[in-house]
């Protein structure tokens, strides 16, 4: 009898161990950024003109949420740190586990520095739920000027 009530805590233990792994709360498990879509090679150094790109992972998501992703100034001539760059802002929306896919193209005659490529994850009420960043340099463009990035 002994035998059979720990083998049935044992059980109830790993069922809910189990159970809970399922329902655990949607996050992003992973942010890379590199130089190809899938950032097979993750690279945190671009030349002005390259295109920057992110992949972030969404894991144990049992619905939808908004993966809103947008490059951050931390240290850029003439541009306060924080700042948004003009149009580097998208929002995908995501159902299930999947890879939330950005990229963004610097401008050639950008004036470099370094920068954050910053990916949020929001519940169907628009609560935020999760965020990651990686940080990234861009090298100065060969007119560059104090323009955003």
């Amino acid at each position: 009898m002994r035998h059979a009530a720990s083998i049935s805590i044992v059980a109830a233990v790993i069922f809910t161990a189990a159970f809970a792994c399922n329902f655990s709360t949607a996050n992003l498990d992973s942010l890379k950024v590199g130089k190809n879509a899938d950032v097979t090679s993750p690279n945190s150094n671009f030349s002005a003109g390259d295109t920057v790109y992110a992949v972030a992972g969404v894991a144990n998501n049992p619905g939808k949420v908004k993966v809103k992703m947008y490059i951050q100034v931390e240290n850029m001539k003439g541009v306060a740190p924080g700042t948004v760059i003009e149009n580097s802002v998208v929002d995908l929306d995501m159902d299930g586990d999947a890879l939330a896919k950005y990229h963004y193209q610097t401008i050639s005659s950008t004036a470099g520095g370094t920068f954050k490529i910053v990916a949020e994850m929001y519940d169907e009420n628009g609560e935020k739920k999760d965020s990651k960043s990686e940080t990234f340099t861009v090298t100065p463009g060969s007119s560059s000027s104090d323009d955003e990035d």
